[in-house]
């Protein structure tokens, strides 16, 4: 099998040139221009934890519709027992 046969084109795995001139030199940290898009980013994420949170304490202390049912059921329960008592005494 020759190598002709596998690939006839750039390779995958060489380094571009073209790309390499165009990206950016000095060690490749943060631009100044991508700083203030992180801080809004962190903000962004430090808010949807705080709503998460507040919507997390909310919903704790709710009732599915089953339970508020449940109760409702228990409560109607609870006044027929007393009325039942009523007519015992």
């Amino acid at each position: 099998m020759s190598d002709d046969s596998i690939t006839k084109g750039p390779s995958p795995f060489k380094k571009d040139e073209s790309s390499l001139a165009s990206a950016p030199q000095g060690g490749g940290g943060a631009t100044k221009k991508s700083r203030p898009l992180f801080g809004r980013l962190n903000q962004d994420l430090q808010d949807a934890l705080s709503t998460w949170d507040t919507l997390t304490e909310e919903m704790s202390t709710k009732l599915s519709p089953e339970e508020e049912q449940l109760q409702e059921v228990k409560r109607l329960l609870s006044e027929l027992k007393s009325k039942l008592n009523e007519f015992e005494d």
